[in-house]
């Protein structure tokens, strides 16, 4: 029962008002002894029960009369329910998730589901309106108009029941009036499940749409699988050992013994293969070690094959890739001359790159140093005051360190500015000249290397300028954003040099009074990156702080692309690819959002296959088949049911009926009103003839 006017039900509290009135009443009557009457108290005490029930009786009927004036005027109504015809719609899922390739009856799963939605599409006849779709990770309907489809030959997604079953919800939604059930076929793999009860909530199926779930599962599997293949790093010198770890589980009860597998490392026209046989016992894991020794330097791919029939055969191969090469060259340019450059920017600059990131600064010079396998860079200094800037090609110095602004030659800024627009990364850090004559704002001035309006050193007084907040999205000061990575805003500095950034320019970090202390653009095919502050420890003590190194290596890795993931990035069949399109550091990034619990994502925005793809930058993306696809569990109809919390329609039924909701609403005020009267009599009676 629910009511119209439900804000009368506030006076509900005015039940209080019989039980003041009754409980005030029995001190109304004063009693007065009387000699004559004492005889009489035996005969009065007979009554008094009868008196006390009458009371009770009366106090209840006062309740409830008040009761009744409260649901007259809140409206109370029942709501009808007809049963109604109307247009039939059905909605067929059919999963085509990598598991679904799985020999079944009439070949694999995914054709006997086919053969299943035919079936069930025709039991509705032809005024029926039938909608179409495959599902793994997403959705993808099927326009169809005979009614019937054919199953597709490669099938290597990952299972999502959510996205599906909200994609039939939102069908449903968008014809009320029909009568609609919807049909799910699929071998309920227990790793398509959502697993967050939050999440699962959201799917709200409506309870008048009935779902009919039809398994077509296998009872019992055998797979082998490679579940994952990675290197020990994904960049490695020439002079070592390259290593890859294989990850292979036996999904059957039984073992497998003697099983061949392949491993092959490819880089151009060069090839190793390693072979090797493996036992497993049954519902166990094992892990093998591929050394295929020291390599040449390039990229090279792996691929890991398995040489075994069992039912599930897009996991029995894995790949995977590694760069081999040098360190990365950097040349890093100082305007004056090697004697005075002794613990000046560029020897703090260079010395950083050399280190790792919690080595200290050593006085030491290192310039002849041999680059170890450890090390990201290989730098070299050239002083300009005493030799002329070398051949700068983005191949030979992928990245270019300006250690003191103020100290460039501006005849050395045209080839800079050449360098960068073919494809070369620049960092640049503030500075100013000895002698005072030539400021970074005159050198720079109408460069289109420059991140806007270059003003003047500012010098901080009694406080030192800080960090105060910055990008931690940024893949070049995502590390900070962990406490435990140290905080940038200890660094301090004296002086830093004043920047009115350009539109385009985007500012990665910024001082306690909004200027501006890291900065990047792009320019032509390249990047370049401004420190707002020295490179030594003449503008501030921030070269003695741990910070520093890190900071340093930092940015110039992320201009090498070798931050976050690095230029080989690994991916699963139905992840998101739109970074692809645009690299991910420049300001100017056109991202796609999605929905996929509410909307259809399009293939094309996502991996769809298993294999190598190239990105911009040099990126490589190696993509493989989901591991939760290995896992052959399966999950019951009920409980399936009961997790997503839909009704579940009966197995056989070919008709469906719909209960709709009546637009009228029955009201009940006429019964309440006479309910009311009655009580009011039955008060009016019973008052009359209780005493106190």
């Amino acid at each position: 029962m629910n009511f119209i006017q439900t804000g009368f039900l506030i006076g509900g509290v005015a039940l209080a008002i019989p039980v003041l009135v009754h409980l005030l009443s029995r001190y109304q009557v004063r009693r007065v002894e009387l000699g004559t009457m004492r005889f009489l108290q035996e005969v009065m005490q007979d009554g008094a029960q009868r008196r006390k029930i009458r009371r009770w009786l009366l106090l209840l009927t006062r309740l409830a009369c008040v009761a009744a004036l409260v649901m007259l005027f809140a409206r109370p109504y029942l709501p009808e329910f007809v049963r109604r015809d109307g247009d039939r719609l059905r909605v067929i899922l059919v999963d085509q998730s990598a598991s679904m390739g799985m020999p079944g009856e009439n070949g694999r799963l995914i054709d006997d589901a086919v053969a299943k939605a035919s079936e069930v599409a025709s039991q509705l006849g032809t005024d029926a309106k039938i909608l179409w779709a495959w599902f793994d990770s997403e959705v993808h309907p099927v326009d169809t108009e005979s009614g019937r489809v054919s199953a597709p030959r490669g099938i290597v997604g990952g299972t999502d029941f959510l996205t599906a079953l909200s994609w039939a919800r939102d069908q449903v939604d968008a014809f009320p009036d029909s009568i609609a059930d919807v049909v799910l076929i699929s071998d309920l793999q227990q790793a398509g499940m959502a697993s967050d009860l939050v999440e699962t909530s959201t799917l709200a199926m409506p309870a008048d749409v009935p779902v009919r779930v039809i398994d077509v599962g296998r009872v019992a599997a055998s797979n082998l699988a490679v579940t994952a293949a990675m290197p020990t790093s994904t960049r490695t010198s020439p002079d070592q050992d390259t290593v890859i770890n294989v990850t292979l589980f036996n999904y059957g009860t039984l073992p497998m013994e003697e099983i061949p597998m392949t491993g092959t490392a490819e880089s151009g026209g060069r090839t190793v293969r390693l072979k090797k046989s493996i036992n497993i016992p049954g519902e166990q894991a094992q892990e093998l070690s591929f050394d295929f020794g020291t390599l040449q330097p390039g990229v090279w791919q792996f691929a890991f094959q398995l040489d075994v029939e069992d039912d599930l055969a897009i996991d029995n191969r894995r790949i995977t890739a590694i760069e081999v090469g040098q360190p990365e060259s950097v040349l890093v340019i100082d305007g004056g001359t090697q004697d005075e450059a002794v613990m000046g920017e560029s020897f703090y600059v260079s010395a950083a790159l050399r280190q790792s990131k919690t080595a200290a600064i050593s006085a030491e010079s290192e310039a002849n140093a041999a680059p170890t396998a450890a090390q990201r860079f290989s730098p070299e200094v050239v002083y300009l005051f005493e030799d002329s800037l070398p051949d700068l090609r983005p191949t030979r110095y992928p990245l270019v360190v300006v250690a003191n602004s103020a100290s460039l030659p501006r005849v050395s800024i045209g080839r800079l500015e050449r360098y960068v627009e073919a494809g070369g990364r620049l960092l640049v850090f503030a500075g100013e000249d000895s002698d005072q004559q030539d400021q970074t704002s005159d050198i720079w001035d109408g460069s289109a290397l420059t991140p806007g309006q270059i003003g003047q050193v500012r010098s901080s007084g009694a406080m030192p300028f800080r960090v105060g907040q910055f990008d931690s999205s940024s893949s070049m000061l995502t590390l900070f954003a962990d406490p435990q990575q140290g905080d940038l805003g200890r660094l301090a500095f004296n002086r830093i040099l004043e920047v009115q950034p350009a539109e385009l320019t985007s500012v990665l970090a910024s001082f306690d009074d909004q200027l501006p202390a890291l900065t990047q653009h792009k320019y032509g095919n390249g990047n370049v990156v401004w420190f707002l502050s020295s490179a030594d420890a003449s503008w501030g003590p921030w070269t003695t702080s741990p910070l520093y190194l890190p900071l340093v290596h930092q940015m110039a890795a992320d201009l090498l692309h070798l931050t976050g993931e690095g230029k080989i990035r690994f991916r699963s069949i139905g992840n998101d690819r739109n970074l692809i399109a645009s690299d991910a550091r420049s300001p100017q990034i056109t991202r796609v959002s999605t929905d996929a619990s509410r909307s259809v994502v399009s293939s094309q925005l996502t991996f769809d296959r298993p294999g190598f793809e190239s990105g911009d930058g040099g990126v490589l993306y190696v993509v493989n088949a989901t591991a939760q696809e290995s896992d052959t569990t399966r999950i019951p109809v009920d409980q399936f049911a009961s997790h997503f919390k839909f009704t579940l329609a009966e197995s056989d039924s070919g008709e469906v009926a719909k209960i709709v909701r009546d637009e009228h609403k029955h009201e009940l005020w006429p019964w309440v009103a006479a309910l009311a009267a009655l009580l009011m009599l039955t008060e009016y009676f019973l008052a009359n003839r209780t005493t106190a």
